[in-house]
């Protein structure tokens, strides 16, 4: 967290905060009301790709107790360190409907397939560099994602380990490699799986864009596959809590190689954090205070 805020106020001291901060003035609140039903629909379809996990690992998990838990492990995972902590709280609030190994079987790989995808996103916006923007791939883009991708391993097995003792971690390990078959694979699940985490990884891209839009600072398609993608990946990195300060010193490295200004670049990410929260709040709301049902 405190490492997260440094990086922020580094990048803040480097960059003319006072142009980044002005361009606020100007948010057109419509953009912003888009952004906010984005997420709403983020939101459900995760839900929606948990259930279809779950379902294929044998358990009960209904809709609407889906949505539910996912509004709540979102603004967890968007508000407290890590960046895993709602969804460590998902898995132990199921337990009781699914068992543990289930429960956090269901809940691990559906996550890992939100990981995945975006990965392979911005692989694909990465290597289309040439072809999208001027110049080649930055090597910035290389690094991120080695670095992702091992610390969310590091991250996961880290997370294992604090929660089970050394028998269930032995049974998780054991079971989880036919888990993923069954969930991602046996009978064509790969179609299901992959079109739920393509479409969820878009309502990504497009809220940021939005997010830009809202301030008068569009960002071009170009920079929206290529440039986006890295910007959601570098909050992979658990350094700090919902990705703050790391989010808006790879955007601000990143904006100027496609002709933009680093404040637009600032101003858009932190407009982007603010409105992941506000768009998860109403859902986490109503996930907390309305009776459960189902």
């Amino acid at each position: 967290m405190v490492l997260g805020i440094l990086l922020l106020l580094l990048v803040l001291w480097l960059i003319d905060a006072r142009a980044a901060l002005d361009l606020f003035d100007q948010t057109d609140w419509r953009w912003i009301a888009v952004c906010v039903v984005l997420i709403q629909l983020q939101v459900v379809l995760s839900a929606i790709r948990w259930q279809v996990t779950a379902i294929r690992l044998g358990q009960d998990l209904r809709i609407r107790r889906a949505v539910r838990e996912y509004f709540l492990a979102t603004l967890g995972n968007l508000s407290l360190p890590g960046g895993v902590t709602g969804d460590a709280a998902r898995i132990y609030r199921n337990r009781q409907v699914a068992g543990m190994t289930v429960s956090a079987h269901s809940v691990v790989i559906e996550r890992l397939a939100g990981q995945v995808a975006l990965a392979v996103v911005t692989i694909i916006g990465w290597l289309s560099w040439p072809l999208l923007m001027q110049g080649s791939a930055p090597d910035i883009g290389r690094r991120l994602l080695l670095m992702a991708v091992t610390l969310l391993a590091v991250l996961l097995l880290a997370v294992i380990a604090t929660r089970y003792t050394a028998h269930r971690v032995a049974v998780f390990v054991r079971n989880f490699g036919p888990a993923v078959q069954r969930a991602w694979l046996d009978d064509g699940q790969w179609l299901i799986q992959g079109v739920l985490s393509v479409a969820i990884v878009s309502t990504y891209l497009v809220v940021f864009a939005a997010c830009a839009a809202a301030l008068h600072q569009p960002l071009p398609v170009a920079a929206v596959v290529s440039i986006v993608p890295l910007v959601l990946l570098s909050m992979v990195i658990p350094v700090s809590i919902g990705g703050w300060g790391i989010r808006e010193a790879v955007a601000a490295s990143l904006w100027p190689l496609a002709g933009l200004s680093a404040e637009s670049a600032v101003a858009t990410s932190i407009l982007y954090g603010l409105v992941s929260v506000l768009g998860t709040v109403p859902g986490a709301l109503w996930a907390a205070l309305i009776p459960q049902r189902g």
